[in-house]
């Protein structure tokens, strides 16, 4: 995303105040670059979708006070299709869409199309979590896990920190193992790894770019001590990659992204790896 060109942004709205959420998550965007946006609601009846109209009509009017050109576009369909081919279509450059923030069998019951989304979007998606707090941009941490496919969001968080002047934390987690001694019970071992020359080498990058970049290490678990470090230093945006994997049990889920977006203090912007290919379209 350069400031001087357009970005487009594909908004799904609900027709909820939860949906409307993402909306002031996106200011800051806003104020760095020529935004030009679509609300899209996907609409189950013809009647739903005359209500839409006016609904989002009165969105498309508080967007544009903000300066942003922003049109309407209501489809039909299952939400999660309608909302991935729109994407690849209409020449979007991001995905905002805000997230219920379900957890366990709720979730799994109800469905969340925000997550769907992520796990299969071949473009970024900014997630807002209901009821999280809104800032700016000012300190973007940046999760990595010492792979390439992690590293693969560098690439845009340099270009948000470049056009928000906004100051990185670089994260990497360390995953302490629980050990059993038959003597002592159950104690905590770490794994010999130096991650400080890792995130130290990626750090002089980002700064040889004139941006202003911090390092921080940390044990236990990611989908934990992603969101906690964003709520100590009061981030406004935390950037990651996922590789869109699926849950296998309620409750019990593999994707370290799905869980951050879960419990983040602030907006989180995800993409989806690179060969990673995306979910085949279920039987309807």
């Amino acid at each position: 995303m350069n400031a001087n060109e357009k970005t487009r942004i594909l908004i799904p709205l609900d027709g909820s105040d939860t949906g409307e959420a993402v909306l002031p998550a996106l200011y800051p965007l806003i104020r760095a670059h020529r935004v030009e946006s679509t609300l899209f609601h996907v609409a189950e009846t013809p009647e739903e979708a005359a209500r839409a109209q006016g609904y989002l009509e009165m969105r498309r009017k508080s967007l544009e006070s903000q300066g942003v050109a922003t049109r309407i576009l209501i489809g039909s369909g299952r939400p999660v299709e309608e909302i991935l081919t729109q994407a690849e279509t209409g020449g979007y450059d991001l995905i905002a869409m805000a997230t219920h923030g379900r957890t366990g069998l709720d979730r799994v019951l109800m469905g969340s199309v925000a997550e769907e989304v992520v796990r299969r979007s071949r473009m970024p998606v900014l997630l807002c979590r209901n009821g999280a707090p809104m800032g700016n941009w000012g300190r973007i941490v940046v999760a990595l896990d010492g792979t390439p496919g992690s590293e693969e969001i560098l690439t845009d968080a340099a270009r948000l920190a470049l056009n928000l002047r906004a100051t990185v934390t670089l994260v990497k987690v360390g995953l302490s193992l629980l050990t059993a001694d038959g003597y002592r019970g159950v104690t905590l071992s770490h794994a010999a790894e130096e991650t400080g020359p890792y995130l130290q080498d990626i750090a002089i990058q980002l700064i040889s770019q004139g941006i202003p970049t911090q390092t921080e290490e940390r044990e236990g678990m990611a989908a934990v001590e992603i969101p906690r470090l964003a709520r100590q230093i009061e981030a406004g945006l935390i950037c990651m990659m996922t590789e869109g994997r699926p849950e296998t049990l309620p409750g019990m889920d593999r994707s370290i992204a799905a869980a951050v977006i879960r419990s983040a203090p602030c907006p989180v912007y995800v993409r989806r790896m690179a060969g990673v290919p995306g979910i085949k379209k279920t039987a309807r």
